[in-house]
């Protein structure tokens, strides 16, 4: 019994991990661009800021799911949720396709004080996190087994830790990475597939 658990612990810490990098990529490439300006003090400040808001989304996207467990009787009401992932990847794909790229406005904040910059990390995350949010209480209905939504959260949070980690070291680089622009659609569709299969609600 307690292997199980491992075992789905571990697998769905790993599906909250490469979920962030469907539904966060468009943050982290918006990121690296904000922390190319900032000194070393400042990004940690930042990173710490992103990552509040991050576990702020999952936390609530985790109690909200908790009043599903009535649904649990209809299956069909546990798959449907996974159309939402599905068609916000559609429409990026479709967006990527006739080149409408989302415009994020870049600022210097060099003399901006720590708290200034801890909450304007915060809400630039919180303001552009409804697929983040979408996608993660679409699992998270599907399995409200507390130990999934734990260890799913646990690596989505983690996801997001290690990509704000990489855009503050290589900030030039992953402005340059395109192609991880029309990875992370797919990676949502695959996930929103997933949920109205049903996959989740068997495993």
């Amino acid at each position: 019994m307690e292997l199980l658990n491992l075992e789905i612990f571990i697998s769905f810490m790993a599906i909250g991990f490469i979920t962030w990098y469907g539904t966060g990529l468009d943050d982290l490439l918006f990121m690296s661009v904000v922390f190319k300006e900032k000194s070393h003090k400042q990004k940690v400040i930042m990173f710490f800021g992103n990552l509040a808001a991050v576990s702020v989304i999952v936390v609530l996207a985790g109690y909200l799911s908790r009043f599903s467990e009535n649904l649990k009787q209809y299956p069909l009401a546990l798959q449907l949720p996974g159309l939402i992932p599905i068609g916000i990847g559609l429409i990026e794909i479709k967006s990527l396709a006739r080149k409408k790229r989302r415009k994020k406005i870049k600022k210097s904040f060099k003399n901006k004080k720590g708290i200034y910059l801890f909450s304007l990390a915060f809400f630039l995350y919180t303001i552009n996190s409804i697929d983040d949010f979408v996608v993660t209480s679409s699992i998270f209905i599907a399995n409200n087994d507390l130990i999934k939504i734990i260890s799913y959260g646990l690596g989505f949070i983690l996801g997001s830790a290690v990509s704000l980690y990489l855009a503050s070291k290589f900030s030039k680089l992953t402005q340059k990475v395109s192609f991880l622009e029309f990875l992370a659609p797919v990676v949502i569709i695959a996930i929103g597939t997933l949920i109205l299969s049903g996959f989740f609600t068997r495993h």
